[in-house]
Formats: structure tokens, sequence, C-alpha cells
């Protein structure tokens, strides 16, 4: 099996316009969404933007950082998606065939680039589930897990991602890529879906406290919020427990 990471990334937010280019200490913040993605398992990380012009500075950065990336549609997520992954999966079959035999052994998993402080361990540990058991789709977003806003992630294989981009034309659904799709019950018959949980010592993380927290970053609060955090720590490598924990102190 192969997994490849894609982080999603635009400049044109509404509520906070070329936040993933916004810096905590000196490095930007799809570079902190980045760098801890390439500390995972996955064997390869892209960045995907849109071809929109507004976008060339996405592209020239990761051409300037050695970053595999792709421009394709601006809010048919979806879209951007599988075509990111058509075009690896054709490509990598031709080299590779022994290792990818079919649609279904490409894993991709869906990170967004407003959430700097993603956590390289949680997407290990996902990937080792995914791995020993037999599912279609996972995320780590939902009600029994602490998982605050800005720690998503989702992995699906491309058989799945293939059938919802040939099937799916409800546009509110595609604007979200797959994040719709353990909110719903259209597809249990076809995708097998499974919420994870991360759960840690209870000892350590009061779960009630922490259960709605946020650490994305969507509009200036949020940024100033992210600052804090990077000038409590000085460094990148925090680890998403270490986050937590200093976040539960935060809060009175």
């Amino acid at each position: 099996m192969v997994y490849i990471i894609i982080i999603q990334a635009r400049m044109g937010s509404t509520r906070l316009p070329g936040k993933v280019l916004k810096k905590l200490l000196d490095k930007e913040i799809i570079l902190w969404s980045y760098d801890r993605c390439i500390k995972s398992k996955a064997d390869e990380v892209f960045i995907a933007t849109s071809i929109n012009k507004e976008n060339d500075i996405l592209e020239e950065l990761c051409i300037s950082k050695g970053i595999k990336y792709y421009r394709g549609s601006e809010m048919d997520l979806l879209d951007r998606y599988y075509q990111l992954s058509k075009q690896y999966y054709e490509q990598f079959c031709v080299e590779n065939k022994d290792i990818i035999k079919c649609k279904s052994d490409l894993k991709i998993i869906r990170i967004t680039s407003d959430c700097p402080f993603i956590d390289n361990i949680i997407i290990d540990e996902m990937i080792d589930f995914y791995n020993n058991n037999k599912i279609n789709y996972i995320i780590n977003h939902n009600k029994d897990a602490i998982t605050p806003e800005g720690s998503c992630v989702e992995i699906i294989d491309f058989a799945s991602l293939e059938y919802l981009w040939n099937i799916e034309t409800d546009i509110a659904f595609r604007e979200h890529a797959t994040g719709l799709l353990s909110t719903m019950n259209k597809y249990n018959d076809i995708i097998k879906i499974h919420k994870y949980a991360y759960l840690p010592d209870k000892h350590i993380i009061d779960y009630d406290k922490m259960k709605y927290i946020k650490v994305s970053i969507d509009t200036q609060i949020d940024y100033e919020n992210a600052l804090q955090i990077v000038n409590y720590f000085k460094n990148y490598d925090f680890t998403y427990l270490e986050l937590l924990v200093y976040l539960q102190n935060t809060i009175k």
C-alpha cells in the first residue's frame, strides 16, 4: 500500500485572506503543516491549490522549497483531490506495478493548510489503524475523540475517492472533498466508514474541558492565539499532546 498526503491550500480565504502565508515564528503556516506531514509514514506529501491567479504565489513557494504540488479546481475540492490522486496513481503504477496492484492500494490522506499544529504521530497512528482494519475511510474528528478543530485527519482509498468523484453531484459535498462523508449514511453500503478516536490519558487531559478547543486558523483572533502558542514553545516540534496540555493549563 502507498499513502500520499494532500494538503489543500488557497489564498482566497474570506475571513483571513492570505492566511496560509502568515508566519508563526519565522515559518509560513502552510509550511508548518507541510513540515509536520513529511515527518509521518506517508510516502509522499503534496500541496494542492487552485488554478486561480491569486494562488500563483503558492506555486512559487512550492517551487522554491522543492515541494510537489498540483493546481486544480478552486471550489470543487473533490475534483482537486481526485485529479491529483489519479495522476499519481497512473504514474506510480507504470513504475511500481508490484506495489500498487489495484486502486484500493493507494490511500489519500486529507489535511487542510490552516492547521499548522497537525501531528505526524496521530497521522501515523491512523495509518497503522487503517492497515489493521477493513475500512475505506477514516476520520479522527468526532464527538468521541479529543480532536479540536484544526487537528483533523482523513484517510480514504483511491477506489472510494474515484467512486465519489463519479457519482456525487451535490456542490456542497464536492466543496468539502470527503469532509462530509462521516456525517451522512448515503454511502454506508458501499464505503466502509470508521471514526477514529484519539483519546489521551485521562489523568493528563480533562476531556470535558478540551472537547471544543479550536486550533485551526480562520480569523485574526485564531492567528493571534497561534502566535501565543508558538511563542510559548519557541520551537517547531512540540507534539499534539503537549499542545493540549498547554491549552488546558491556559483555560480557567
